[in-house]
């Protein structure tokens, strides 16, 4: 009976750590979540109507990507809403997307790029562009997922006492 209930604990408890984020539909206030709690955003901008966006939900709400609440906020973007194209575009303007949607962004907490890609990819291959975004986050000073190169963003970072 222990036993089965040392295993029940441990699939719940994996089962949490492997949640999804809730998304949020907001580019503003994803970043400063992320910012705040010192996670990686995962961004999203697409439309309704798009298979290749639809495709990418289905596979992260079915755990096939590895887009976690323990280390990731998200945004699912609609590219039609002229406000929200415009913030993103101007955030990310040096990011290389191609003509295809969706147009998928991996930030450090810091709101700063790490990897970028569009188009419909197979689960494998979103998994393996967040491995490399995580990558560049462990070379990182602190060396976890969403640590910020340099913490400027939203807010400036307090000069040290000497």
């Amino acid at each position: 009976m222990k036993t089965l209930l040392a295993a029940l604990l441990t699939v719940l408890a994996a089962a949490a750590y492997a949640e999804q984020p809730t998304p949020s539909d907001d580019l503003r206030k994803t970043l400063t979540a992320a910012s705040k709690e010192k996670k990686m955003a995962f961004l999203l901008m697409g439309r309704p109507s798009c298979g290749n966006c639809n495709a990418t939900k289905a596979m992260i709400k079915d755990g096939k990507i590895n887009v976690t609440s323990a280390e990731f906020v998200m945004a699912y973007l609609l590219i039609d809403d002229p406000k929200v194209e415009a913030e993103f575009t101007r955030k990310f303007r040096k990011a290389e997307f191609g003509d295809t949607l969706p147009l998928v962004v991996v930030a450090d907490s810091s709101g700063k790029a790490l990897a970028t890609s569009s188009g419909a990819k197979s689960a494998a291959d979103w998994n393996k562009l967040i491995a490399d975004a995580k990558s560049k986050t462990a070379a990182k000073p602190g060396g976890a997922p969403g640590t910020p190169a340099d913490a400027n963003w939203p807010f400036k970072t307090p000069a040290k006492a000497q």
